[in-house]
Order: structure tokens, then sequence, then C-alpha cells
């Protein structure tokens, strides 16, 4: 700060050292102008005086141009003119601004901010703060002023927008709920796929208190453990107390830290687990989006009352003045908060307590300086002990003054003024205290840099605690062949890699993706590019470092940069492996439950099982065997992948061979094929070249019913999710049994059922519960037209108006909720034709199945 100072005295001096009135005395003016320039030369704030004429030549320059690497010599030589080392792309706005402000003959100061080179070709940001010097006749012949080098703070304050765009992105479309509470349990930030979860939209759920409004016990502990510094865990159903939605929950919650070990708030990670209780599967549906703002530094230790009243100290000291006034003004430029120097007023006056907050319309004293946006000094030609009126309630003897605004672009946003120096104020005192308050403000503007860089900081260790904490990795990619990665989250320890092997360049991302699925993930990422998408998703294969094989769902938004090319792609991708072996296992059982329903025999049974069985991984052949409830004895009703002679070995064996004992264990047996060739009944089976075998015992009741031979002839062992497949098979294969043997008693009350159905006059027809046609009976047909055959194990709503099929399913979900048990919509015929009906639906068993039953009565029009 005084070092600006110090140039402004120099400048001064050098301008008016041809004018006939000197001031001061000259040997102490030179003393202290060298002094001053020996500091300034040390200083980062670069001295100037332009001439007013085209490309802006240099008449001074301080010696510390040298920082950029030029020498005064050659600015002042005429070698280099200042619009030489501007920027050139910043040149023509330069000239813009230049003469707009020029144009202002009310204006005597500007402030930019813009590029310029070094002497070695380096770009560097630089703001500069000048003033319009005039002749007599009011044109502009010098400009006067000062450049500061804010190239760091400039990098810093782009790099952190960019960055905090990006993982804003990220937070809010997560597909995983993610919410953040502070350290009073107050949620504070939540993203949509959270919202979605509870069933409230966002601004109600921020805002609640984790701490004192949660009323499902359970799930208060885990969050109250957050605030003891422990992660906390969650699965059940509750009820939220935000929206009153019944919820299937797994939520995760983890402790927020600051650096030195005090808590800032917590984390919670919600996944919404009810499809997975239908499936017996935990589904991983955490998704995430993340992102919003990160913190780099922070603010300044010092309260905003210090800087005002230092900065008004020094610009009384600076003009030789006894009292410093500096009022802050707000965005509309009508409030003013203002700080006195110095603070113990003179005795006598009254005064009030700093800051003091007043309207803009009530003050007499800042008014000029406001309304005429330029420096105004008043010198007083006599003595007076009137007291000018500083602000409502404040009065002062305020003899000579100088006020002066403060600009940040085009707003004034500070009024700074001195009063009562002993002499005359001039033009350089309004420089000099101009300069003082420029230097003021930059560190205000600082201090709010810094306090936005700090909210930024602990956003940033937030979204990472998060990242780190969720099942969803955050990856972003180069677009080049086979995505090389410039950033991964931590959390890709989970497939057993590091972030290293990707940053490092080592592994590209495209190394890790299933082989078989390669092609068609570049094919979708090119389509992608190729089509303009701003996002896409898909799911595919990869390999983990251990060689295993994970299912993953990626969803992947594409940045492209100003000609239209894709510049990078972020994205994130979730492993979903659970979620496929889920409906692999629900397809297994949806199908065995279509064969209990079907009435064929024993061995055309046992076929269809072994089929299923071998859809397994690794498996490609086996041996199906009823246990004789007499003998206990093993007889082979079906078989699949085996040679006749092989199956001939092992088609009947007693209850007391070693065989048996394989099944009587209770217990599925997992060997090599070379293990178990000693326990065949046979002598020699290798002819079969099977490799691995397993044998898998079939109970119902605990009781032995059936057994299960499985072989594989390409891997030496059955891989663990095979395993769980043929189990889940076999435990249903001996319901199969025991429903067979069932099966006369069954079908006799269902034909029963059926000559009932057919002799009423409603239109009647039964569905599952997935809305599939199990029956339809005589009255149907004769109405509809349609054949059993038409509409068999055939979608419901084929019987409804296409355009009514909205109607349809909300009517139908009124009714499951017991609100409604009639309707009036219409049936449609096999030929399109509307059948007017009121029909009613109630639940009911078919079989042993829980099924919907739906009655309609056809409604007559009037006259027929």
């Amino acid at each position: 700060m005084n070092a600006i100072l110090g140039v402004v005295y120099i400048s001064d001096t050098k301008i008016s050292e041809n004018s006939s009135v000197q001031k001061g005395n000259v040997p102490d003016t030179v003393l202290v102008d060298k002094k001053l320039e020996a500091v300034y030369n040390s200083s980062p704030v670069i001295s100037f005086i332009w001439k007013a004429e085209g490309n802006w030549p240099v008449e001074y320059v301080s010696g510390n141009i040298t920082q950029l690497g030029y020498s005064p010599d050659e600015f002042l030589s005429g070698k280099l003119a200042y619009g030489d080392i501007v920027f050139p792309d910043d040149l023509d706005r330069i000239l813009l601004e230049v003469k707009k402000h020029s144009e202002k003959k009310n204006t005597s100061y500007f402030s930019l901010n813009y590029r310029i080179l070094t002497s070695s070709d380096e770009v560097r940001w630089v703001t500069e703060r000048s003033f319009i010097k005039r002749d007599e006749n009011g044109n502009i012949t010098h400009f006067q002023g000062i450049i500061i080098d804010n190239t760091e703070l400039e990098k810093t304050e782009r790099e952190l927008l960019e960055t905090g765009k990006k993982y804003k992105i990220i937070f809010e479309r997560s597909p995983v709920g993610i919410l953040y509470f502070d350290e009073n349990g107050i949620i504070t930030h939540c993203n949509k796929s959270c919202s979605s979860i509870i069933g409230a939209p966002v601004k109600k759920i921020v805002g609640f208190s984790v701490l004192s409004s949660l009323k499902d016990e359970r799930l208060k502990n885990a969050v109250d453990v957050v605030f003891l510094g422990n992660p906390g865990f969650y699965e059940g159903t509750f009820v939220s107390s935000i929206s009153g939605k019944q919820i299937a929950l797994k939520a995760s919650f983890t402790p927020v830290m600051d650096d030195d070990g005090s808590l800032l708030g917590g984390i919670g990670i919600l996944e919404d687990i009810s499809v997975s209780k239908d499936a017996k599967e935990k589904l991983a549906l955490n998704e995430m989006r993340l992102e919003a703002l990160l913190k780099l530094y922070q603010m300044q230790d010092f309260p905003m009352s210090e800087i005002a009243e230092y900065a008004i100290q020094k610009a009384a000291e600076l003009t030789t003045s006894t009292t410093g006034y500096l009022e802050f003004l707000n965005e509309d430029e009508n409030v003013l908060e203002t700080y006195h120097w110095p603070v113990d007023v003179e005795p006598g006056l009254s005064g009030s307590e700093e800051p003091f907050v007043h309207p803009l319309k009530l003050t007499g004293f800042w008014g000029e300086a406001i309304r005429e946006r330029k420096p105004v000094i008043v010198n007083t030609p006599y003595a007076s002990d009137n007291l000018d009126e500083i602000y409502p309630g404040k009065k002062e003897r305020m003899l000579n003054h100088i006020t002066v605004p403060v600009f940040d672009n085009e707003q004034i946003v500070a009024v700074a003024s001195v009063a009562n120096k002993s002499k005359n104020y001039d033009e350089s005192d309004v420089r000099q205290l101009t300069l003082l308050m420029e230097g003021m403000w930059k560190l205000v503007q600082y201090k709010n840099t810094n306090e936005v860089l700090y909210e930024a900081l602990r956003m940033r260790r937030m979204l990472e605690s998060i990242m780190s904490s969720s099942p969803a990795i955050v990856f972003l990619w180069k677009p080049e062949q086979d995505w090389p990665v410039e950033f991964v989250s931590e959390n890709i320890k989970q497939f057993g890699y590091n972030v290293n092997d990707f940053i490092s360049g080592k592994i590209i991302y495209g190394d890790i993706i299933h082989p078989s699925d390669l092609h068609r993930v570049r094919s979708e990422v090119e389509r992608a590019s190729r089509e303009g998408f701003s996002d896409f998703s898909q799911e595919y294969r990869i390999l983990t470092k251990s060689g295993d094989v994970r299912w993953v769902d990626e969803r992947t938004l594409l940045h492209y940069n100003e000609r239209g090319m894709v510049d990078y792609l972020q994205g994130i991708i979730v492993d979903i492996t659970e979620r496929k072996q889920a409906n692999n296992f629900l397809r297994i059982e949806c199908d065995l439950d279509n064969v209990l329903g079907e009435t064929g025999g024993l061995e055309e049974t046992f076929e269809k099982l072994l089929d299923f069985t071998l859809e397994a991984k690794a498996i490609d052949s086996g041996i199906m065997y009823v246990v004789d409830e007499l003998t206990g004895g093993f007889e082979a009703i079906s078989y699949r992948g085996l040679s006749e002679n092989f199956v001939s070995s092992l088609a009947n064996f007693g209850p007391n061979t070693l065989m048996a004992r394989l099944f009587t264990t209770g217990f599925p047996v997992y060997k090599y094929f070379s293990e178990i060739n000693m326990m065949m009944p046979a002598v020699n089976l290798d002819f079969e070249g099977l490799q691995a075998m397993a044998f898998i015992p079939v109970k119902f009741n605990e009781k032995l019913v059936a057994a299960i031979v499985l072989g594989s002839h390409t891997e030496l062992e059955i891989p663990a999710n095979s395993r769980n497949l043929v189990e889940t098979i076999a435990n249903q294969v001996g319901i199969i049994i025991s429903r067979m043997k069932k099966d006369s008693g069954v079908q006799k009350s269902k034909n029963n059922m059926n000559s009932l159905l057919d002799a009423l006059d409603e239109v009647v027809f039964i569905m599952d519960m997935e809305g599939k046609i199990l029956h339809i009976n005589k009255t149907l047909i004769e109405i509809l037209n349609y054949s059993s055959r038409d509409l068999e194990m055939k979608d419901f709503l084929m019987l409804y108006p296409q355009d009514w099929e909205d109607d349809v399913l909300s009517t139908l979900d009124e009714i499951m909720a017991g609100k409604l048990s009639t309707c009036d919509i219409p049936l449609v015929s096999k030929e399109g034709i509307l059948v007017p009906v009121k029909s009613k639906f109630t639940i009911g068993d078919w079989g042993g199945q829980d099924v919907l039953i739906s009655i309609s009565s056809p409604i007559k029009e009037p006259g027929t």
C-alpha cells in the first residue's frame, strides 16, 4: 500500500516539474521521492503515464517494469508503445473501453482487466487503474495509472468455476440419493434422486432436522452415531416423516470431518430396495448425481470493521487530515454503512456506534460525490463554528474536505472522505485517496473471494467423501481410442484397481471392458458423438483386476467445444451384477412357475427343468432322478448332453451305494470328475470327457424325493453364480413332484370352477398379479369374439381400448389399494367394437395361485 502511494507522488512530481508554482522544500522532496521510488520498485504495482495517442506511447514507467522482462528505456525511447505489449485479442476491447470512459466528460478515472505479454511472450492478467488527464480545453492529453498482476487469482477463479460446474453436475445427476446435513443435523443439500426416493420436493427436504424429527428409532440410531464420528447403516421399511411415503430403504451415513478433526456434518447415501425385496435380493439402486461448488483457500482472518478502520486511518494520515469516513453502498447504491476514524470522536460532538447504516436519501455530506459519480473537493476559505450533518444523528465540524467514490466497473461500491486538513485539498489528494481506496477495495474483493473459495473447498470435501462412500465410480475420459482416463474417483478400488493405474496411462478404460462387449461400447459412444447426444447410458461387462466379470451401468455426459467436437466425456459407472443375477433368477423362477401350471407328465416336466438348468454357465450336461418312496432307489427320468453308454451306467442305483451317499448328506456336492470317478457304479467312465461334476439333492418337507447330477466338459469346476442358479431350481423340483401328485385333485377342482364360470351371464376373465390372462368364460368368448388361445397368458390390457390404458391402470391401482372395487371402463371386442360394461374386481385363488378376477355386466342401451 505504501508503494502505491509513493509512485503516485513521484508521478505527480514528474508531471508538474515545469509548473511555475513549486510546493514544499525541493531537497526534502527529492529525498522522499528516492525513498518512495526504491520501495515502489520492489513492489508488484507498476506505474505508467501514457500519452492519449494511438497505441499509447509511454511518457513514464516505473523501474519495476523489469518484472515483465522489459526495461524502462524500451518504452521511453519509443522502441515500444504500451499497445505493443497488450495481448492482441484484448486490444479492441480495451480501445472501446477507453473510448467509452474518455467520452464521459465527468469521468476522470476508470478500471480495466485484460492480458499483456511479457518480453518472453508469457501471458499475464493485469488490473489497470487509471486517471484521465485533460488540458484547459477539456481535451485528453494523458492517462496516468497503475497495473497490478492478478494472473494467479484470475486463473484460480476460472478453474474453480469450471471444476465447480463439473462437480455440481455429478451431484445433481447422480443416480443414487444423496443428502448432506450440517453439524446441527439440518439437511442443507439433497439431489433429485433423494427427492424421488423420499417422495417430497427438494425444498421440503432441505431444512429438515435429522436429530429431532426422525420417528423411526432404528433409522434415528443410524444417524445419531454420525455425530459421534462413526458411520451408520440402516436397512428396512419406514414411513417418511416428510412425505408420509412408506419406503423400503437401504441407507449409509458417513461423518464429514474437518482437517482439525471437528465434525462438519454428515452424508447420507439412500437406496430404494423395494424391487430387490420382490426378488429377495438387495439391488444396488445407488445412482449418483454428482455434484456442485469447490473451496480452495481460507478467508482472510480480518473482520470487515478492522479493514475499513485501517483504510480510512491510512487515508487520513496520507492526506494529513484529522478525520476520515468510509461508507459502503449496497448493490442498489441507496444504503450506506459508515465507518469513522478516529473511533473516539471529539468531546462535545454527538455520535453513534459504528458502523452506522442509513439510507442514502437522508445524506447531504455524501450526496454530491455519489450523484456526480466523481471526486468532490470542498475548501472553505474561512473558519466556521457550524457543524455539518454527516448522517442523521451525527454532526461534526468539517472545514476542508474531500469525498471520493470507489467504483467496481460502473457501480459505486464505497465512498471515502477525509476532512480538516490544515491546507487546501488538491488533485494530488484525490489521486492518493483514490489509489488507497482501490487497494482497500481489492482486499475486500479478495476477502469475499476467499469466502467463496472456502465454501467451495468445503463442498469439495463433502463431494469427495460422497464419492468415496458411494458405489458410483466417477470418470473423466478423453475422446480418444478406448478412452484414456483423466480423472477417476478413489472408489475404483472396489474393482481392484487404484487411481494411478489409469491416470498414469498404464491402463486405459477400454482395457477393462470385456472383449465381447468392447465393439458394442465403441459403437454406442461413436453414435452418441455423431448424433450430438448430450448424454447416454449403456450396460456392459468389465473385468476386475483379479479377472472377475462384473456388469456395470454407465451414465455419460458429452462435453462439446465451440467447434462442436467432443472434448471430454464425463460419467459414472455403477456395479449392477447383483441386479443382473436377480433378474436372471426372476426369469428362471417365472419359467418354473409356468412349468408348475402345465399338465405334462413327469418326464416332460423333468426335461424342461433340465433345460433350464443347462442355461447356467459352464454346465453342459445332466441327469435327473426320482427316488422311489418304498425302496429308496434312484431312477433316471431324463438326461441331456451325455452319451447313451454313460447314462446307461448311471441309470439306476440303490440307496446304500456310494453314489446314493453323495445325495443323502442333504447338501450339494461339487467335485472334480477325477475325484469322483472311482465312486461311480461303472468301472471306468473317462471316455465321457467330463471335467467337473455336481450332485444336488432335491427335498420336499425334509424328505429326499429326487436328485440331479450335472457335469461340465469344459470347466474344471462349477462357478459360484451357476451353483446359485442350480440350487434355486433344485428348491423348486420338490414342489413340482409334490404338486404333480396332487394334480388330479386340483384339475378336478378347476374343471368344476370352469363349469360354474361358464354358466354365468357376465363376462369373466382371471389374470395373475402380473396382468397375464389365465382363464376366460364362455360369455366373454360369445360377446368379445376371442378364443381361449387368443388370450391365454396375454396382457389383460388387450381387452380394453388402447387410448384408455392409463385410466385402466390407474383404476386398477386404486382397486389394489382398496379404494375402489368397480369401474365403468368399456371392453373392446376382437374386431375393435366397444362394449359398455360395469366391472367388479376381486382378489382370489386359482389353483393355489393369487389372482385378480374381473366380472363385467354388459350395460344395455335404452330401447335395446
